[in-house]
């Protein structure tokens, strides 16, 4: 079963947050110094109700940014799991090239999760799932690439490339839902 502080920060609070306020968050995510900040203070956030004893240290919490499938993608590298259901990394990733200026246009990013799985450890690493949060959902895309191995990030970059598929293209028209 997975560990309150890590699941919390992980599945709970860093997506709701982003949700909320996508364009500022990815703004103050865009700023090393402001994404360090806002990192500490959600993972402290994540442990605020927990005994003293169930907090888990931020070693290894980071974050970088890349492309996948055309798209803005935030990578968080999480604390190693210890584990079921604990992420290895999360991505946010964004339609727009640009945050959009205005609230009511703001299109939610899309979270994923790498999380750790049942099942032994073997040379390719430890099992994992590919997951995806939209809103309350949570929904298994299938297996992930093996966790704690020096490429798995990129491997799991490399599975969201092909969850997304390319962008449409431009001149393309596309239907897309609006919540009213």
């Amino acid at each position: 079963m997975a560990r309150s502080h890590p699941y919390n920060f992980a599945h709970v609070l860093l997506p709701q947050l982003a949700w909320r306020r996508p364009s500022a968050v990815r703004r103050e995510l865009s700023d090393p110094y402001l994404a360090r900040e806002l990192l500490q203070y959600i993972w402290e956030k994540a442990a605020e109700n927990l005994p003293a004893a169930e907090t888990v240290p931020p070693k290894g919490l980071r974050l970088s940014w890349h492309e996948v499938a055309g798209r803005v993608t935030a990578l968080f590298h999480l604390p190693l799991p210890q584990a079921t259901m604990e992420a290895y990394y999360s991505a946010l990733v964004y339609e727009e090239e640009e945050p959009l200026e205005t609230e009511a246009e703001e299109a939610r990013p899309r979270y994923f999760t790498l999380e750790a799985t049942l099942g032994l450890s073997g040379p390719a690493g430890t099992p994992t799932m590919i997951g995806e949060w939209a809103g309350e959902v949570h929904r298994h895309l299938g297996r992930g690439p093996g966790g704690g191995q020096p490429g798995t990030a990129a491997a799991f970059l490399e599975i969201l490339a092909s969850v997304l598929g390319p962008l449409p293209d431009p001149g393309v028209p596309f239907m897309r839902v609006v919540r009213s």
